[in-house]
């Protein structure tokens, strides 16, 4: 309440100091009304009473037990609607004072139900409410087109749903407070595919990355990289089952070429790197040290007869 209708209201109340007369400043105790003020003073009380009651919150007609009614906020806000005990009750409209709207099914003062939430900023959401907040299952549509389709839980994207973004990518899998989390599948635009494990919005635990390319990797994932148990299976026939770490062959695996080849031992960086047997197509196969995709060191290069012949190598030059 502005402070001009304060004052207003407190010339009413009983056993007030007023001025009846301007011929005489004698204070004395009356219960006189209005009229008794100089003019200047009640034209500004009764402005002021009636801006008031144009603004203060409340249900227009003083309640609303049972029906239909309407209800002002002091900043503007409007709801109209259902209503019982002079609470909002059934279906009805809400307009805030900063744009937004809402229109759909209340409940105890609150957005309970089904409904239709517009904000100011263009994002629209249809779907489920309970106490306020978006809860169970609803489609939002962004003011950028973005689209999410799936369950909500407490305002936030939680459950299983479908996100599509505006560059034509689309995730589909569990949520979990606005983020992936869980079982997702992810289709980029370009052609690739993951499907597997989520945690916190990242690929992080088992699963299947395909590449347009024609590309595969299936194992273990961290922080979105290629980390612990997996194999890859390149277009050229390539392929390799072994450890990872951070998107790279590292420690022990095996090796198999497109050309029936295979190495078996350890890998640093992507290479051979480290003690393995290199085995060939015709049944031949090399046992010692690499370095860098390189023999290095002294080795033993068995036939396919099973005739051993030692060998050493230098930078993947044989010296002896």
């Amino acid at each position: 309440m502005s402070k001009r209708a304060h004052f207003c209201r407190t010339l009413f109340s009983n056993d007030l100091p007023m001025v009846c007369s301007p011929m005489n400043r004698e204070r004395v105790f009356s219960r006189r009304p209005l009229y008794c003020l100089p003019v200047w003073a009640a034209i500004a009380c009764y402005s002021a009473m009636a801006w008031t009651q144009a603004f203060e919150a409340g249900w227009l007609g003083g309640s609303c037990l049972s029906g239909q009614g309407e209800y002002r906020w002091a900043d503007g806000s409007r709801y109209t609607g259902g209503c019982r005990n002079n609470q909002f009750e059934g279906t009805g409209v809400l307009r805030t004072a900063d744009g937004d709207r809402y229109e759909g099914e209340f409940s105890a003062d609150a957005k309970n139900g089904r409904g239709i939430y517009v904000s100011s900023g263009g994002d629209r959401y249809e779907g489920q409410f309970a106490n306020d907040r978006r809860n169970g299952r609803g489609t939002l549509i962004r003011a950028d087109g973005e689209r999410y389709v799936g369950d909500f839980r407490n305002d936030l994207k939680s459950g299983s749903g479908t996100y599509y973004f505006r560059n034509g990518d689309v995730y589909e899998g569990s949520w979990d407070a606005d983020v992936f989390s869980g079982q997702g599948t992810y289709q980029f635009i370009n052609g690739d595919r993951y499907r597997g494990q989520w945690f916190r919005g990242v690929i992080d635990g088992q699963g299947t990355f395909d590449w347009a390319s024609g590309d595969r990797y299936e194992g273990n994932w961290k922080a979105g990289k290629q980390h612990g148990k997996g194999t890859k299976k390149w277009n050229s026939g390539d392929r390799f089952t072994g450890t990872w770490q951070n998107n790279v062959m590292q420690g022990e695996g095996i090796f198999f070429y497109a050309n029936g080849n295979r190495f078996e031992g350890a890998f640093a960086n992507d290479k051979l790197h480290g003690e393995g047997t290199y085995y060939y197509s015709n049944g031949d196969r090399y046992v010692g040290p690499w370095r860098e995709n390189k023999r290095q060191g002294p080795g033993v290069y068995f036939d396919a007869e099973g005739n051993a012949e030692q060998m050493e190598f230098r930078d993947g030059m044989r010296v002896s």
